[in-house]
């Protein structure tokens, strides 16, 4: 049945995976199979169910050391932040030689503000370990700290030995955020360009592109699709999304929405991406492109997705108010899914100049799966697919999207802040001006930002390093000049 299993995930057959799995636990409760079991849901299925998983473990196995990291790692997911800094606060007592556990809850601190602590973990992480490059970048990535010419020099020295590419292009990306900040731009931008160089040599070139996929939902995104499901899906209302490309202002957008005494502000909810992926998956099995299945639904189904996707995005909630922010940036994707299975959901486009927004991509280190960050060329392509995409939708679906400028809530806030407010059929309340009083957990880069109100100071940062960034002008194509347009 592991065998089976294993086999069912390389076909990405998720569920049938799960459910051999299970069997399989069952059928051999030993330790290693129980463990086989929780790893398979951390990575494949969700937060919730390896909790759950978890909580019938033997005593021994929920106090070993792998079981409390993905417990803690799940709780995150979850919000529960305090549970989880708990757990990596013991584990870090009994394993202070572990630079990565350091890392980690400095990550987790950095999440509810607790900067300080935070910074403090990550030294500790780097007395660890020296050469630990994610911890140097991790902390070059608070926006309010800064190095020490002795933190440059130890970097320099770091980059000189021998170190691993995993551990070089953080240094390069550290480095170039030092460089930033004392105002040297030619060598920040080479430790950016390096960064990114070691990033793309472990990356499939069709994951860095959106083209095809776009193509083929502009092909079938048609009015007469969404006039034939006008009557369909879960019609309850309740979700806002707000989506668009990373580094758009969507944390901004999140953390004003969260403000509000009718909206709960929640996380990355990747429920919606996991639901197309399976209809991907069955689309193939029956011979079939996803938008070709997406055709043939019928509004019951329609309405199953819809209902489905309330049902799992319930255990990232912590209150009872009537909306609820997703926000994820990649769910440009999924609006004509989202728009079919839930029409009274509201969709939000946080955008940004894309010179700013592509510039900042370029010098952000991801965690994963922003393929497209790693080069200029393909975050110009990206940004342009995106917004060809979002353009059509426009045009399909008049008024359906709510599109937010980020230059204009910095010159404008309480004017953009009151017209997204109406859109969403709230009321205008004035905590919503206030958010950085807010402390809601934040996991994003732009945690600090949120925090301290509405600047200017990285609207035009790009243009420090415009000499470097001809690639990225010549990629944009026309959506360099014509990012802004008004909506149909």
């Amino acid at each position: 049945m592991t065998k089976l299993a294993e086999l069912a995930l390389d076909r990405r057959q998720i569920e049938e995976a799960t459910v051999l799995m299970r069997r399989a636990a069952t059928a051999d409760p030993t330790p290693e199979q129980q463990m086989m079991l929780v790893r398979h849901l951390h990575t494949h299925v969700g937060a919730q169910a390896t909790l759950d998983e978890i909580d019938v473990l033997p005593l021994a196995l929920r106090n070993s050391f792998e079981v409390l990291s993905l417990q803690a790692g799940a709780l995150g997911i979850l919000g529960d932040h305090d549970r989880q800094i708990g757990i990596y606060e013991k584990l870090a007592a009994n394993n202070p030689r572990n630079a990565a556990l350091w890392k980690t809850l400095g990550d987790t601190l950095k999440t509810i503000g607790r900067t300080d602590e935070a910074v403090t973990a990550l030294r500790r992480a780097i007395e660890a370990n020296p050469n630990y490059g994610e911890a140097w970048w991790t902390l070059s990535n608070f926006k309010s700290f800064r190095f020490t010419d002795r933190d440059v020099a130890a970097m320099r020295k770091a980059l000189r030995g021998k170190l691993s590419d995993e551990d070089a292009l953080h240094f390069h990306f550290a480095l170039g955020q030092a460089f930033e900040h004392s105002g040297n731009y030619p060598k920040s931008f080479q430790h950016y360009d390096a960064g990114n160089a070691l990033r793309r040599k472990s990356v499939n070139p069709a994951q860095m592109r959106a083209t095809d996929h776009v193509e083929r939902a502009i092909a079938a995104l048609t009015p007469e699709l969404f006039d034939r499901h006008k009557r369909h899906g879960y019609r309850k209302g309740g979700p806002i999304f707000v989506l668009g490309l990373h580094r758009s202002g969507s944390t901004l957008i999140e953390q004003i929405l969260a403000s509000h005494p009718l909206i709960e502000g929640t996380t990355e909810i990747t429920v919606m991406n996991q639901i197309w992926e399976r209809i991907c998956r069955l689309a193939a099995k029956s011979g079939l492109g996803p938008f070709q299945a997406l055709h043939r639904m019928e509004g019951a189904e329609l309405k199953a997705i819809g209902e489905e996707y309330l049902d799992r995005a319930r255990p990232f909630r912590a209150t009872d108010k009537p909306y609820f922010v997703d926000k994820l940036p990649a769910n440009w994707m999924n609006i004509g899914l989202i728009q079919l299975a839930l029409p009274n959901a509201k969709i939000i486009d946080a955008r940004r100049h894309p010179m700013a927004c592509g510039f900042s991509n370029f010098k952000q280190n991801y965690a994963s799966g922003m393929y497209f960050s790693y080069s200029q060329e393909s975050i110009g392509t990206f940004y342009r697919d995106y917004w060809r995409f979002m353009t059509h939708i426009d045009s399909v679906q008049p008024g359906a999207v709510h599109r937010v400028l980020n230059e204009r809530v910095i010159e404008d806030p309480e004017g953009e802040i009151r017209s997204l407010l109406d859109y969403l059929e709230v009321p205008f309340d004035q905590a919503c001006l206030e958010f950085h009083k807010n402390k809601r957990p934040v996991r994003t880069p732009s945690a600090e930002q949120v925090r301290k109100g509405i600047s200017r100071e990285g609207v035009d940062q790009w243009r420090h390093y415009e000499p470097w960034l001809g690639p990225l002008k010549q990629a944009l194509g026309p959506a360099l000049e014509r990012w802004d347009e008004p909506q149909a």
